[in-house]
C-alpha cells in the first residue's frame, strides 16, 4: 500500500513590513498617550507636595514663635516662588538660617522638584507676609494660591484650610 503525505510547504519566516510599521505605530500612540497622563500626574504631586510643605512650615512657624517666645515672620516673593522666615519684630528682623528646608532661610519652589508650582498671590492684611506673635497668635489672618489652590489661614488661631 502507498502512502501519500502531502507537505505544505510556506515561506513565512517572520513579519510583513506592513504589520511591523502598523505595530510600532500602535506602540507610539499609546505610549504619547500614557505619557501624557503621567506628565499631568506629575504635575499635580508636585503641587500637593508644596502645599504639604508650605502648611507644615506654617505649623512649624507657630510653634516656634510659642517655644522661642518670639515674633516670626514667613515673607513671600511671588516673582521667585519662594518664602524667607525671619526672626524678630518689624523692623529688627533677621533670617532664621537654619530653617527647615531652607536655604539660609529661603524656601524657594523654583527648582525641578518642584517644576510648574507657582505662588500666584499672597495677602494678610494687605502685605505678603505671615506673622505669629510671641503666644504663637497670628497677626493677620489671609490666603495664599498657590497655582489654583487656596490656602486660607483664620484670624489668631492660624489654623489653615485648602480649598
Amino acid at each position: 500500500m502507498k502512502n501519500n503525505k502531502f507537505t505544505l510547504i510556506t515561506n513565512s519566516s517572520g513579519f510583513t513590513l506592513t504589520e511591523l510599521i502598523v505595530v510600532i505605530l500602535l506602540i507610539g500612540i499609546f505610549g504619547s498617550i500614557g505619557l501624557t497622563r503621567v506628565n499631568s500626574q506629575i504635575s499635580n504631586i508636585r503641587i500637593q507636595v508644596a502645599i504639604d510643605q508650605l502648611t507644615a512650615d506654617i505649623d512649624l512657624l507657630k510653634s516656634m514663635a510659642f517655644a522661642r517666645h518670639d515674633t516670626l515672620t514667613m515673607v513671600f516673593s511671588t516673582a521667585n516662588d519662594s518664602y524667607t522666615v525671619y526672626t524678630g519684630p518689624d523692623g529688627s528682623r533677621s533670617a532664621v538660617t537654619d530653617f527647615s528646608n531652607s536655604a539660609s532661610g529661603v524656601v524657594s519652589f523654583q527648582n525641578a522638584s518642584f517644576a510648574n508650582v507657582d505662588i500666584a498671590a499672597v495677602s494678610f492684611g494687605g502685605q505678603p507676609e505671615i506673622q505669629f506673635l510671641p503666644l504663637g497668635d497670628l497677626k493677620s489672618g489671609g490666603t495664599i494660591t498657590i497655582n489654583t489652590h487656596t490656602i486660607t489661614l483664620q484670624d489668631l488661631t492660624g489654623k489653615w484650610s485648602i480649598n
